[in-house]
């Protein structure tokens, strides 16, 4: 049921190296190199809160959070999942020189993808840590919760790349129409504005969505205080939603490779 994730825990080692040697030739040649993680994040986050606080007049405290800090920490969230999700729908397209002329383990490039881009996006987290304890001249306990979150994150994120690398493979169609739904998935999301602004029967709609999951947790660490396990019934749903997707992708891999490595 599972083989292809066996195959990446057997081969983690590979992927950490991949994941280093992606990032190198990434910001191979740049003056910066990887501070580029850091500024182009952070240039966004300024340009949204200029929109929504100035532009807008929407910047007001959300349930007693600043709105800077409050946005801040739902875009740090959003850009590890939107631009890791990307390159692990692509990520055996990306690599089809490798995959025909050689014996590679191709099952390990969605896990592979996620980390480089988690590498990438530690950066711009540890970051954010230090500012947010530099403003409010204080820290949590509750704050270590963000690497539960952030293996929340990535085991959603292998869990969708599984489904979708051997959908693209198949069909450029497909990556189009996921690119797509990220950008109305960015805005649907409450990412820049709060869920209470909406009725509670539309809340449980946006709370099916599992990214809303790690979003509010990484605000419930950074500002409420609320732990994981206060709210069971949500997180068994956010677990047994990836359980599914695993299965799918462990499925989809199998019954598509042929199909997929003929095409490419």
């Amino acid at each position: 049921m599972f083989d292809i994730y066996k195959t990446m825990w057997q081969k983690r080692k590979m992927i950490n190296e991949l994941a280093k040697q992606d990032i190198k030739m990434e910001y191979a040649g740049t003056l910066l190199g990887m501070m580029w993680g850091l500024i182009n994040p952070l240039l966004r986050i300024g340009v949204y809160w200029f929109v929504f606080s100035v532009g807008a007049r929407a910047g007001h405290p959300v349930n007693g959070a600043p709105y800077i800090g409050w946005l801040a920490i739902g875009l740090v969230a959003w850009f590890f999942i939107n631009d890791a999700f990307k390159l692990a729908k692509n990520s055996f397209r990306s690599k089809r020189s490798i995959i025909k002329n050689t014996p590679f383990p191709i099952a390990i490039l969605p896990a592979e993808k996620v980390l480089y881009a988690y590498y990438i996006h530690l950066i711009l987290l540890v970051a954010i840590l230090l500012v947010m304890a530099v403003a409010f001249k204080s820290a949590s306990i509750y704050w270590l919760q963000i690497f539960y979150y952030d293996f929340a994150a990535c085991m959603l994120l292998i869990a969708l790349g599984s489904v979708t690398a051997p959908l693209v493979a198949v069909s450029k169609d497909f990556s189009h129409f996921i690119d797509t739904f990220l950008v109305f998935l960015f805005w649907m999301t409450p990412i820049l504005w709060s869920v209470d602004n909406v009725q509670s029967r539309l809340q449980y709609i946006i709370k099916l969505n599992p990214i809303y999951y790690i979003i509010q947790g990484y605000r419930d660490s950074f500002f409420y205080g609320v732990g994981f396990w206060e709210h069971p019934v949500y997180t068994l749903y956010f677990w047994g939603f990836i359980f599914a997707a695993l299965v799918l992708g462990n499925y989809l891999f199998k019954r598509m490779k042929p199909v997929f490595l003929d095409i490419l």
